[in-house]
């Protein structure tokens, strides 16, 4: 499951529509800003992986539930509070201050809505987003990736890595996987890959890594990460 389907599985299938309404956005545009949101979000945590203590960084970030209530909410998403952490998540995840306005401006820009209410909106899906990430992960076992990775959250790592190490294996796509950390990473949570239709933390992992690659704006991706 990609953090789009997350997204579009939230409060029953009927939270996006409810948060675009909450702004006055119908639900087509609301919908769109979603599609170039949610693979902008899993391109950069999958760029972010791969510097030097990214995966930790971005771990940290899955911990606690503070946000599962923006996922569960549409309403509570679209508060002030939840626009604020909307926009610290994305800053923490890209390094700027400045990437919620250059993701909004683009969006505003490929889907032809308004740049001021897209500005209030992508923050809000934001914290969507990550409340839907908390909710899939346990606490238990971010923690215990985190504890594990150690000095070995090395830049180049990345997402891939991290996946082989839950399962036990060498790693993914980059190589030469994570070592010993894959037998730390299995004892702490149990041993063995679960399947990704079974929650936690391998699944969210999946998602950010699913459709990352695909990012209909990888140019801001670049911009902040490359």
């Amino acid at each position: 499951m990609s953090l789009l389907d997350m997204a579009k599985q939230a409060q029953g299938g009927r939270g996006l529509t409810d948060l675009g309404q909450q702004f006055g956005i119908d639900e087509k545009t609301t919908r769109s800003l979603a599609e170039q949101l949610a693979p902008t979000i899993a391109s950069g945590a999958k760029q972010r992986a791969k510097a030097e203590g990214g995966l930790g960084a971005l771990l940290e970030q899955l911990l606690g539930e503070n946000e599962v209530g923006y996922y569960e909410d549409a309403a509570q998403a679209a508060t002030p509070a939840a626009r604020q952490q909307g926009e610290r998540f994305l800053e923490g995840l890209f390094g700027s201050s400045e990437a919620p306005r250059e993701i909004a401006r683009a969006a505003a820009e490929k889907t032809g809505a308004s740049q001021d209410l897209v500005a209030q909106f992508l923050p809000a899906l934001a914290a969507m987003l990550q409340g839907a990430l908390q909710k899939q992960a346990p606490d238990d076992q971010i923690k215990g990736a985190m504890g594990a990775l150690g000095s070995n959250d090395r830049a180049g790592a990345g997402i891939e890595d991290l996946l082989g190490a839950l399962g036990g294996g060498s790693g993914g796509g980059s190589g030469g996987g994570l070592g010993g950390l894959g037998d730390m990473i299995g004892g702490l949570l149990g041993g063995g890959a679960k399947s990704s239709s079974g929650g936690g933390l391998d699944q969210v992992l999946q998602a950010l890594d699913a459709d990352g690659d695909g990012s209909p704006m990888n140019d801001i991706v670049k911009k902040f990460l490359g």
